[in-house]
């Protein structure tokens, strides 16, 4: 009996204990609830970039200027029988000139894709976050797709959204720590990936949602020559660094270059400042002349233009004061692009001089006979390129790609 009772209860005991051990074994992930497949739906980057100068570095110099050059330059040293190269450097403006420690033109830049921004795009992206072997090893991913780029075009340094958008296929490791919420990336080195390496990515996963979401931010640095170090071992000049580009400025309503205005960036317009005032707030052919003649005269060694109003500077108002004393003494003076010093100042007043304003209508050159002006249209021919350290914050936001 006693035997009995033992053999029952041993099998009692053994059907317990293997119920207990299924009833403990877990199948969850060793890299918990960031495992899956995710599609990208939301994506925001945030651009830095920092002008540089160094020794070795393509494009470097010591200030970056943005020059244009007057449209019509051409067409007017061929009418006016004057030499060509003297009129386009005669007439070519620094619209800014940028140095070191500058932001590059354009930056700190935002980007967002919604959903619809990135279907529009061509921005389509899917991760695979595979499992680790073991709770304390790193799993591997996979990145495939499209990603959105910033390219240059060297031939005019212009900067540009890639479209469509190039093809992503990565592959690495990452880990994922639930209680302090970072992601690392170490993508894999000898082959040519796309995603930056990071040790310190922030993450959510929500499962508790459909489908299931997944956020990362990270800081992309590979691209700063004094914040490599933080995610990779070595430097390389050629392919690490970026170069910015500039071709192009906002135009506002007047159709003059504006960096406060919210259009899109033109290399074509009109150049207008709050100095240019007498002609309308244009660099007109009358204004054009007044300040290359004021300049001109300034620096003349024989019969240098002085402070005419005593006011501490040599200026276009001393221009002013000097070509209506010429007009009154019938002197006949003129500019040398030839522009009498009559047309240029109205001394019909002789105690009220004033500039002629002559933005009324666009230079034309069948006006060059009767001496008529007009605004002058500016070309950036050739843009900037300037050599810049590059960091972008992203967020991007996933959602699990559904079993179909």
């Amino acid at each position: 009996m006693k035997s009995n009772l033992t053999k029952i209860l041993s099998l009692f005991m053994g059907s317990l204990l293997l119920f207990s051990a299924c009833e403990d074994e877990d199948d969850s992930p060793n890299l918990g609830d960031a495992v899956g497949t995710w599609e990208l739906v939301g994506l925001t980057g945030t651009y830095e970039r920092k002008i540089i100068t160094k020794d070795g570095v393509t494009s470097s110099a010591d200030a970056y200027p943005l020059v244009a050059n007057w449209v019509d330059a051409a067409t007017f040293a061929g009418a006016a029988g004057v030499d060509a190269a003297f009129v386009k450097a005669a007439t070519s403006q620094t619209l800014a000139t940028f140095k070191a420690g500058d932001n590059a033109p354009g930056f700190p830049r935002n980007a967002a894709f919604d959903k619809a921004a990135l279907a529009l795009t061509g921005i389509q992206m899917t991760v695979d976050l595979l499992d680790s072997k073991s709770a304390d090893t790193p799993g591997t991913y996979t990145v495939k797709g499209t990603y959105p780029s910033l390219r240059l075009n060297p031939d005019n340094c212009s900067t540009y959204l890639m479209l469509p958008p190039p093809q992503i296929n990565d592959t690495g490791d990452w880990t994922a720590n639930y209680d302090t919420g970072v992601f690392t990336l170490s993508p894999v080195v000898d082959i040519d990936q796309v995603l930056p390496p990071f040790p310190d990515g922030k993450f959510k996963v929500n499962r508790e949602v459909e489908p299931a979401t997944f956020n990362l931010d990270f800081l992309d640095r590979d691209g700063h020559d004094g914040l490599y170090s933080q995610v990779q071992n070595s430097w390389d000049e050629t392919n690490d660094r970026v170069v910015s580009g500039l071709n192009g400025l906002p135009v506002n309503a007047g159709g003059g270059w504006d960096p406060t205005a919210d259009s899109d960036p033109s290399s074509e317009a009109y150049i207008m400042q709050a100095a240019l005032a007498p002609w309308g707030g244009y660099l007109t052919w009358y204004a054009l002349n007044a300040l290359g003649e004021t300049a001109a005269k300034a620096q003349d060694v024989k019969n240098p233009l002085i402070d005419l109003n005593a006011d501490g500077a040599i200026n276009a108002v001393d221009m002013l004061i000097y070509m209506h004393s010429d007009n009154l003494a019938g002197g006949g003076g003129k500019t040398a692009f030839g522009m009498p010093y009559a047309l240029l100042v109205n001394s019909t007043d002789p105690t009220a001089p004033a500039f002629t304003n002559d933005s009324g209508s666009d230079w034309a050159a069948a006006g060059l006979a009767t001496g008529a002006g007009g605004k002058l249209k500016y070309r950036i021919d050739m843009g900037v390129c300037m050599p810049v350290n590059e960091t972008i914050e992203f967020k991007s936001f996933w959602n699990e790609k559904l079993v179909q």
